[in-house]
């Protein structure tokens, strides 16, 4: 009877035993591949990054723009040492001249949105408001953008405005993006859908938007290869997983992990990414935004996001680097004005200890031409205007402007315009010069 009971016992432990242990081993083997996965992401986030970064500062960045979107989302400050140059400028010391050439509202729009998500104001980026411009750009239709081949330029313009909340007519785009996101498609897969969930994901007030979005998911299921691929191509599979995320899908769960682990295979020892046409070599543009889908996956948040209020006042007006604003010369209080004493900036910074600020602008260049130049001087205190100060000159024999404020102890950006008159729009002379004050 005992042994006979103890017997049932024992089969009954060993049953639950084995069962327990096969409930165990199924369950973490599910977690496990997650972990492993999780794991990858990371390390190839982080292989990616270490591809951009230059020991010697030897960095052109001619080529950063993608860059400066996914390396800030990868958790870089790239206003800090480590991603300054041999002159210690930034990237957006570059771009500060580089952009006044640029009138494509797609690029305009990558590094509004780029300004944005590394803490500048892309309404006064060395005094050019990116975002004024690509409104402008809107035609009747609502395009924006010079798009022959993709809808890339258009989505890009949309998301920046929509980051910013800035104003545009967004039915007449987001009607135009509806009607044209697959113009290219014919009968094969491009990267266009995808990439049009960015701007969705912005538009889901709009009448038709969130149908749509729901339809580009479930294309993107069919279209999804059996190896996790898209078009068997790490460009167009990079550029699904980056857009996924953006609209709220987990790509570390089926059925997104295959990309996932699709693009981790393809990665490169050095953590850059060939393209599907070049011959397993380093592809810049797959690598920039091989990066970019890496650093979303690790998140698990959508790369674009609309900016809170406070995140918007927060933003920073950027600041040339330099030794001093070149065209103005800045006084400490009225006695160094009257004595001629100049005061030296550190970085295009200038600190006084008089609570008097004297701005004089260089002229004789502008006013040799017989016109009307008149100088708009506006002092910031973050996002608030503190004080404006205007002088004319309708002679050619001026050579300066000077304006005077009364500042309390704080940090000021500074902002000098030159204008032809003061008429309702005046003719813009030359570039604003812009700088920063410290009053101590």
């Amino acid at each position: 009877m005992t042994a006979r009971s103890g017997k049932r016992v024992m089969t009954w432990a060993l049953t639950v035993s084995l069962s327990l242990t096969a409930f165990l081993g199924s369950q973490p083997a599910s977690a496990a591949s997650s972990k492993t996965l999780t794991s990858r992401v990371y390390t190839a986030l982080k292989d990616s990054v270490k591809y951009y970064y230059q020991d010697d500062q030897d960095y052109s960045f001619k080529t950063f723009d993608w860059e400066l979107i996914g390396l800030v989302n990868a958790g870089e400050d790239l206003t800090g040492a480590k991603w300054q140059d041999k002159n210690e400028l930034t990237a957006f010391d570059y771009w500060a001249t580089a952009i006044k050439e640029e009138k494509e509202p797609g690029q305009l729009a990558k590094l509004a949105i780029a300004l944005m998500k590394n803490g500048y104001d892309p309404t006064n980026f060395n005094g050019i408001n990116l975002l004024e411009k690509i409104a402008d750009s809107q035609e009747s239709d609502g395009h924006m953008g010079d798009d022959q081949w993709t809808i890339f330029n258009h989505v890009l313009s949309i998301v920046a405005l929509e980051m910013y909340d800035y104003d545009y007519d967004r039915e007449e785009a987001a009607e135009f993006l509806l009607e044209h996101y697959d113009d290219y498609s014919k009968d094969y897969y491009t990267d266009d859908e995808a990439f049009t969930l960015h701007a969705l994901s912005f538009l889901g007030d709009l009448d038709g938007v969130e149908e749509e979005q729901t339809e580009i998911i479930d294309y993107l299921k069919e279209k999804q290869e059996s190896d996790g691929s898209f078009a068997d191509s790490p460009d167009s599979t990079i550029e699904a997983i980056t857009a996924l995320v953006g609209a709220g899908e987990n790509v570390l769960a089926e059925p997104w992990s295959k990309s996932v682990e699709y693009v981790l295979d393809k990665q490169l020892d050095d953590g850059s990414f060939p393209s599907a046409w070049s011959d397993g070599k380093t592809s810049e543009m797959t690598t920039e935004k091989g990066l970019i889908a890496l650093s979303v996956a690790k998140k698990g948040t959508a790369l674009f996001d609309r900016l809170t209020t406070k995140e918007k006042k927060e933003l920073d007006v950027y600041l040339p680097q330099g030794d001093h604003a070149e065209g103005v010369t800045i006084y400490d209080g009225l006695s160094n004005l009257l004595k001629g004493n100049e005061a030296t900036a550190s970085k295009n910074t200038y600190t006084i200890k008089n609570k008097q600020l004297f701005v004089r602008a260089d002229v004789a260049d502008l006013a040799a031409q017989d016109k009307d130049v008149a100088v708009l001087v506006k002092v910031m205190k973050g996002k608030t205007l503190v004080d404006t100060g205007i002088v004319e000159a309708t002679s050619s024999d001026v050579t300066n402007l000077t304006t005077g404020f009364t500042l309390t102890k704080g940090t000021y950006t500074v902002e000098v315009n030159f204008w032809e008159g003061l008429d309702d729009k005046p003719t813009v002379l030359k570039d604003p010069i812009i700088f920063s004050v410290t009053v101590k």
